[in-house]
């Protein structure tokens, strides 16, 4: 049974993927990339569970002010708030901070999710998942630390089994994940808790049914190799291969 006292976090079909013994009632979340696929679900899942009011960051505007729309619909008026921002850009990212502080009166989650997959791109993909998830660690902090006139809280940033387990026709997504669980295995240290009362949680799902899905196959680069696409199915392991679940196999909880 689902309780209040409790973090349930799902994604896509309702997979539950971290529990966590915090108090949610009366709590407010900053959710990056939040207008869709998992960020969308940990942000309707945060309400359903007693959170107040949930911030969503996202590029997209139209897509933004759909899924605010969507949760205030289902959770009542005023309960979600979208603020359009870059989380590669500093200056955009500091400012949605802002503004979701002063909105909600203070900030207890940070949920770093956005993300794409594109080898083809490959300086966009480190800038969103290396950059941007960097950036909002160290916002999520700053916002929450007891020592900078904060209230505490978590930081959780979504990785990917493919840190751990990484695929060769997706070399630069692998890279960026081992670079989230990295960082938060090092900000998550005990010296940094005491000081700040923010901890830190890295959470890697396996391969799950979402746009991202898409793009990684999608954005696949043959520069490499001019048959990568068709060789890819005969090397990859189970999780990443072409028959794509429809919800989460592994999770790693850090």
């Amino acid at each position: 049974m689902i309780t209040r006292n409790f973090v349930i976090l799902w994604v896509a079909l309702g997979i539950p993927i971290c529990v966590t013994p915090l108090e949610l009632n009366g709590k407010t979340a900053l959710v990056t990339g939040g207008s869709r696929g998992i960020g969308f679900g940990i942000a309707r899942d945060l309400l359903s569970n007693g959170v107040r009011g949930v911030t969503l960051v996202n590029v997209n505007i139209n897509k933004g002010q759909n899924a605010a729309k969507l949760l205030n619909e289902e959770f009542g008026y005023g309960k979600a708030i979208f603020i359009p921002a870059d989380v590669s850009d500093g200056d955009q990212l500091e400012s949605a901070f802002k503004i979701s502080a002063r909105h909600w009166n203070g900030l207890n989650f940070v949920i770093n999710n956005a993300g794409v997959g594109n080898e083809k791109n490959w300086k966009s993909a480190i800038d969103i998942n290396i950059v941007g998830t960097l950036q909002g660690t160290l916002l999520g902090i700053k916002y929450m630390s007891k020592n900078r006139g904060g209230q505490g809280g978590v930081v959780i940033n979504i990785s990917s089994t493919l840190a751990i387990e990484p695929v060769f026709n997706g070399p630069v997504y692998s890279a960026t994940k081992s670079f989230i669980n990295a960082l938060g295995r090092s900000l998550g240290h005990q010296v940094y808790y005491n000081y700040n009362q923010v901890g830190i949680i890295t959470i890697c799902p396996g391969l799950t049914n979402t746009e991202l899905k898409d793009s990684l196959q999608q954005g696949v680069s043959e520069m490499l190799h001019p048959n990568l696409v068709d060789e890819a199915p005969k090397y990859n392991p189970p999780h990443f291969s072409t028959r794509f679940p429809t919800s989460p196999e592994r999770w790693w909880i850090f």
